[in-house]
């Protein structure tokens, strides 16, 4: 697909900065007290329907029983008009709808690593604008942490989500909400360090005011230190590493580079923890680096170690491994980079300038509708019907040439015929191809 590569490197698009509200269910749960002496039990009463859940993959779930469960807490993603929870049980990916405030409530706020026990049921839920169709879905009542996570945090992932803009499936960051919401300022400032000079979807916009052109930065963004090499970035950055001349040196020259350079770095995943007792902070991240316009791409993981006070942080070791550089063809101009849908659109263009050879071509009706080609004649018989959506392309060892076949089904006077055609292209760049026709047969 075009720019597959490109894409999944970059994440030119599709990424939001901010987080979006969204509607509360309509549907109040009932709120109860945690049954902690019931962890992990199933109800003597039995309801006769039976589900399954992941949280209880050994045995069926009965509808609208009040389970108790215990899990590994992940993260929350209010990205839907239902509230979801995410978590880990028993190595296996859950996730239930909740209804709580965790933002405004410590009770619920809890760390990616912590166990919390869990009160749900099975319930049915409706789509809004889809209210005849009822799903069966895990349903959370209450939950509590009873400890602590002792894990690196999942600051930043990445997920593979179809972008509609495009037409294509795209890489972009995912930022752990959750976890931002809570974040001390010492985590905030090693999590704005590491991110100064690797990009982080940087997208060229207008300051606050709208007066000038900036950078606005995902990881930058999220951290509310305002556009890339910002008065408010700057300064922050230089008040908590103040006792730390190396840092220092490196906040002296601000990179400014987006999304679309030729050059540039990107995170793949980010992965933070903090020692209380030591006073320290861990950031674990992987890069992906490419170059345009040699076409080449490379990877490393990394790990800095910060110290840190009530006021001011030190970086006091920084690792590096995992270095690798590899051809990568990223090229928009090769053919395993075009969008078949390019060939379709070239080829029709190609026919049609044949048709205009024909004396009579300003008589005839021409329409392209769902990858249909259609010419009809001055009476209204079909001459001629391209179906481009059963297009066969097959690649020759030339990799620039493809060999295109499409069905031609005929008409007229002289009754219904199918004929073969192919045809050669030859790729000249990703807009730009030479298409001649090679043969054409009559099929029974």
């Amino acid at each position: 697909m075009k720019y597959r590569i490109f894409i999944l490197f970059l994440s030119l698009v599709s990424c939001n900065q901010g987080v979006k509200e969204k509607k509360m269910p309509e549907t109040k749960l009932q709120e109860i007290e945690l049954i902690q002496e019931k962890v992990d039990t199933i109800p003597a009463d039995k309801n006769p329907t039976k589900f399954i859940s992941a949280l209880r993959s050994n045995e069926p779930v009965l509808f609208n029983e009040i389970y108790t469960d215990t899990l590994e807490f992940n993260d929350y993603n209010d990205d839907y008009d239902y509230w979801y929870l995410n978590g880990r049980k028993n190595g296996e990916d859950v996730s239930l709808i909740y209804n709580w405030d965790w933002r405004n409530n410590q009770d619920y706020n809890f760390r990616q690593g912590d166990l919390i026990m869990i009160q749900w049921k099975m319930d049915s839920i409706v789509n809004p604008g889809d209210e005849e169709v009822v799903n069966m879905k895990e349903v959370a009542i209450n939950a509590k942490k009873i400890a602590s996570g002792n894990k690196p945090i999942t600051f930043l992932s990445r997920k593979i989500a179809y972008d509609e803009g495009i037409k294509e499936e795209v890489s972009s960051m995912v930022i752990n909400q959750s976890y931002l919401h809570d974040i001390t300022l010492p985590e905030k400032v090693a999590l704005a360090f590491v991110a100064y000079d690797i990009g982080n979807e940087c997208e060229g916009g207008y300051d606050s005011d709208g007066n000038r052109r900036v950078l606005w930065c995902r990881i930058v963004s999220a951290l509310d230190l305002g556009h890339q090499c910002s008065d408010k970035q700057l300064n922050f950055l230089r008040k908590w590493f103040a006792k730390d001349t190396v840092a220092l040196k490196k906040l002296e020259s601000c990179p400014t580079i987006p999304n679309t350079a030729t050059i540039q770095t990107t995170f793949d995943e980010i992965l933070i923890q903090k020692n209380v007792a030591e006073k320290t902070i861990t950031v674990s991240y992987k890069i992906t680096g490419i170059n345009m316009r040699e076409s080449k791409s490379w990877q490393w993981s990394q790990t800095d170690v910060f110290e840190y006070d009530s006021e001011h942080i030190v970086l006091v070791d920084s690792k590096k491994w995992d270095v690798s550089e590899e051809d990568a063809n990223i090229n928009p101009d090769a053919v395993e980079n075009i969008d078949p849908q390019t060939f379709v659109l070239a080829l029709k263009d190609h026919i049609l300038d044949e048709w205009k050879k024909q004396d009579n071509f300003d008589s005839l009706k021409i329409t392209f509708t769902n990858n249909v080609l259609s010419v009809e004649g001055n009476e209204g018989f079909t001459l001629s019907n391209y179906d481009f959506n059963e297009m066969v392309i097959n690649g020759t060892d030339d990799p620039q040439i493809l060999y295109l076949t499409i069905g031609n089904e005929g008409g007229g006077a002289g009754g219904n015929v199918m004929l073969k055609e192919t045809y050669a292209l030859t790729v000249l760049d990703a807009e730009n191809f030479e298409i001649a026709s090679v043969k054409s047969s009559l099929l029974d």
